[in-house]
């Protein structure tokens, strides 16, 4: 892939964006985010790291959405989070608005892109990401039973004194 775009700029959408720039899985990062200067901090701090870890992938930051103009995928990780005491479906209603939003800007600036969905609840919100788009279903996909499986397979090793990669 050229560009990938990712919506959010906190823990998940800058390690996403280290990671993707490390396994050179494109030419360019780009990472959007309401709060620029957290956009644009993370991207320098993950460009300043190149020389270290050895990638050539151009990563930029901001909270303009032409950011995203021509992607060839777009990852959205923004949405509100989960506080303590609350499900993943207390977050749908707040969640749902942000997801429309960017949905519209993707229409409109990357409307060739694939979508990829993290926020929660990532299944619902990934079927109304796909209704909205009026896209074909294997444009629109969420990212949900990894970090699950991850904080079980954790659990599963402090429990049993194993490591989790076993």
């Amino acid at each position: 892939m050229q560009k990938i775009s990712i919506y959010g700029a906190g823990r998940v959408g800058e390690t996403s964006a280290l990671m993707l720039a490390q396994k050179g899985l494109c030419q360019e990062v780009n990472l959007y985010d309401l709060r620029a200067n957290a956009a644009a901090g993370a991207a320098l701090d993950i460009m300043q790291s190149a020389s270290y870890f050895g990638f050539d992938t151009r990563v930029s930051g901001g909270s303009d959405a032409e950011l995203i103009r021509d992607s060839d995928l777009v990852i959205i990780t923004a949405g509100s989070p989960r506080k303590p005491g609350m499900s993943r479906s207390d977050v749908l209603d707040v969640n749902r608005a942000v997801i429309d939003t960017i949905v519209d800007q993707v229409l409109e600036l990357a409307p060739d892109a694939l979508l990829m969905l993290v926020t929660n609840p990532v299944d619902v919100l990934t079927w109304h990401a796909w209704k909205r788009t009026g896209w074909t279903r294997n444009r629109v996909f969420g990212l949900g039973g990894v970090l699950d499986a991850a904080r079980m397979a954790y659990y599963i090793g402090q429990e049993t004194g194993h490591s989790s990669r076993d």
